[in-house]
């Protein structure tokens, strides 16, 4: 095991770079945060460039925008748009440049040495491109390390200049491998790294609340089941959430749902109607970070059997196993960007989810609420063994009636046997492991050999 003691250096600058587009960015950074040793005192490099907020914006909210981004992001159309954006990155990069030196300035002590982590490409593009200025300039070691949100490989992630990138999976890395040297790009070094966790999230659940988890998830038992519905930072989904709370509730009381969002123009009516639910607990904050630690502290001080959200960088936490504290059972919205549909293939292709006609099937069992019969119950049940999440059918009334069905169908109550990593042959198991964030720093420790 590679020592992080290097991190800790008084002569070594470490900064977060990322990018106010969602919350997804955000989240990463701080599970790479509290992965750190306690000794190091990392900066937060926060973009400038509303542009990056806007668009982000549009493309996850807007029906007609978010088709045309989609288009945008496939086939011949991305060899278009890709060198575009990336022209425009690298050529709008002195406001980036002007707060590094600033930093680098207001040093008590004079690093001689920079560790960037960057977890959004835009900034992961500017801060790539005025890297040899900065070294130049400085006369320091400077590093860019990127960590890939997504399991996706779209071209816009392959940022040359940067030192190493961590991506998710193998498909990512040799797709990204693969269109660096079709385009002609500057080689850049790629490291398949399980995807980086909370630590907080990952911790063991107290069997006393593993056993209250498993309660909640008894169609027999009359325990209440908290569901945790984290709301994206561009506010996706709050209409869908307000239907959906109202229709699960029709069917049970047992139903207490936790809302996490943030506390802006465009929530204040969802807040609003959310607050007159006494079956709704809503935490908002304006700011993002104060949303993701009420995020943490839900799980910490509740135990959570259902969470209910977009298949974003949240998809991954799947990866944890329902005896750990993130551990509730994933119920995905539809999909938005072929991020988000890449996500949901990391999980079918690791057996993590059904594939769509198992998925399909149980939709439509769901739709004409057939009970089961012994023999298809138990099929389903020890399918259900290997899943850690689920996709919702279309619509916040087919999807609390698939709610409630594979809860009284005991499809939920079977998902939490579900070990991630167990005996299969999976050529690709390291893709699953829970320890990611270590992981990412033991390796960036060794490959950059920071320090001495």
């Amino acid at each position: 095991m590679n020592s992080l003691t290097s991190l800790t250096r008084k002569e070594l600058l470490l900064l977060f770079a990322y990018a106010p587009a969602g919350l997804g960015h955000l989240r990463v950074t701080d599970a790479l945060y509290r992965g750190l040793p306690a000794e190091a005192s990392p900066l937060l490099l926060g973009s400038q460039d509303q542009t990056i907020t806007v668009i982000h914006r549009i493309m996850s909210v807007h029906p007609i925008t978010r088709s045309i981004f989609k288009w945008l992001e496939q086939g011949n159309v991305e060899e278009i748009t890709t060198p575009l954006y990336r022209w425009y990155l690298r050529h709008h990069t002195d406001l980036i440049y002007q707060q590094i030196s600033t930093i680098i300035d207001q040093r008590i002590n004079m690093p001689d040495e920079l560790l960037l982590i960057a977890t959004h490409f835009g900034l992961a593009h500017q801060v790539a491109e005025i890297k040899r200025a900065l070294i130049a300039d400085r006369k320091m070691k400077i590093s860019v390390v990127v960590q890939v949100t997504d399991d996706t490989p779209i071209h816009i992630w392959y940022i040359p200049n940067a030192d190493i990138i961590f991506v998710p999976s193998q498909r990512t890395k040799d797709h990204l491998e693969a269109y660096g040297r079709k385009s002609g790009l500057p080689p850049v070094r790629f490291e398949v790294n399980p995807y980086p966790l909370s630590p907080n999230l990952r911790t063991n659940l107290p069997e006393s609340r593993m056993i209250h988890r498993k309660s909640q998830l008894d169609p027999h038992a009359d325990t209440t089941i908290h569901c945790a519905i984290p709301i994206s930072g561009a506010a996706v989904g709050t209409q869908f959430t307000t239907h959906l709370t109202d229709c699960l509730h029709l069917k049970s009381q047992r139903f207490q749902f936790h809302v996490i969002t943030k506390n802006a123009p465009f929530t204040y009516r969802f807040i609003l109607d959310m607050n007159n639910r006494s079956y709704v607990d809503i935490q908002s904050s304006p700011h993002d970070k104060e949303v993701i630690e009420l995020y943490e502290n839900l799980y910490k001080n509740v135990t959570i059997s259902l969470e209910i959200t977009k298949p974003s960088e949240q998809a991954f936490k799947a990866l944890l196993t329902p005896k750990k504290r993130g551990g509730a059972i994933m119920l995905f919205s539809n999909p938005v960007g072929r991020q988000e549909y890449d996500n949901l293939f990391f999980l079918r292709r690791h057996n993590l989810m059904p594939y769509k006609t198992t998925q399909s099937e149980l939709w439509n069992h769901a739709r004409y609420d057939h009970k089961l019969d012994r023999k298809t119950r138990e099929t389903m049940q020890d399918a259900a063994e290997t899943w850690r999440a689920i996709r919702l059918p279309k619509g916040s009334r087919d999807s609390a009636q698939f709610i409630w069905w594979c809860h009284r169908e005991k499809i939920f109550q079977s998902m939490l046997s579900c070990k991630v990593i167990d005996d299969r042959a999976e050529p690709h198991q390291s893709e699953l492991r829970e320890d990611g964030v270590e992981m990412f720093w033991q390796k960036t420790a060794k490959i950059l050999s920071i320090g001495t």
